[in-house]
């Protein structure tokens, strides 16, 4: 083992990288929390409201690629929610090998009460944050920036496949 302190530690606990995972991880804990007596599981209500961003819905892919794990990862899910009517499988117009993954009539009401359980939470923490001279609209600027350039840093295809993704959900706001 080596005496060497290095500056920067990833794996320190109050490190950027690491409290970025862990407030990731406590606010998805605190909403499930919120979404208990909706039956649905963190995996359930995250793919919901990422196609709630996409009225058109997404293939599979691109699905997976907003959640952050593997296409055939996401199947058992889709066959889930869709059973439960929640989302519905559509044939993509452009391509037979695809079905596009869109949200029913039915979860719409279910995404309003996501939304406003989310934002309650939202209120209901954030208002209980203070950090002197830094204001939430700070924070949230600081965490675009980083964003973008997290992005920039991406592979191209990943680059283009997640513009593709941006684009569509702004023209369909």
């Amino acid at each position: 083992m080596s005496d060497t302190k290095t500056e920067f530690d990833i794996c320190a606990e109050d490190r950027v990288p690491v409290l970025l995972h862990r407030v990731d991880q406590l606010w998805r804990q605190l909403l499930d929390h919120e979404l208990a007596h909706h039956g649905l599981s963190q995996a359930k209500w995250r793919t919901m409201a990422i196609l709630s961003l996409y009225p058109e819905g997404l293939i599979q892919s691109e699905l997976a690629e907003e959640l952050g794990i593997e296409g055939p990862s996401l199947v058992a899910m889709i066959d889930r929610l869709s059973r439960d009517e929640w989302v519905e499988r559509v044939q993509c117009g452009t391509d037979r090998r695809c079905k596009i993954i869109r949200l029913t009539e039915r979860s719409l009401p279910l995404i309003d009460e996501i939304r406003a359980s989310a934002e309650k939470l939202y209120a209901r923490t954030f208002a209980e944050v203070d950090v002197p001279g830094v204001s939430i609209q700070d924070v949230e600027r600081f965490f675009i920036a980083l964003r973008d350039r997290l992005f920039d840093n991406l592979p191209e295809k990943k680059r283009q496949q997640r513009r593709r993704n941006l684009a569509r959900a702004a023209s369909e706001a």
